[in-house]
């Protein structure tokens, strides 16, 4: 059974690592801890995949075609720390 779930928004850390490629945990940590990918949602276990979508956006180089909201680049911001 699939543990990502395409009409779910956030997902469990297995969910999120299907979604990056069926990476493992330990992997998505790792990449975490460089910086690569945002985390969980502050106060959550669940991860945002359009957040994830963003980092990664960025971090190839791809452009986004709209502005972040204040929300949205406060979120980028913040993600490391949560």
């Amino acid at each position: 059974m699939s543990s990502f779930n395409p009409n779910a928004r956030l997902q469990t850390k297995e969910g999120i690592c299907e979604y990056l490629g069926g990476i493992s945990p330990a992997t998505y940590d790792a990449w975490q801890a460089r910086g690569l990918v945002p985390g969980a949602v502050q106060g959550t276990t669940r991860y945002d995949v359009r957040q994830h979508d963003r980092v990664l956006d960025q971090t190839t180089g791809i452009a986004t075609s709209r502005k972040l909201s204040p929300l949205e680049q406060w979120e980028a911001e913040n993600a490391r720390a949560a």
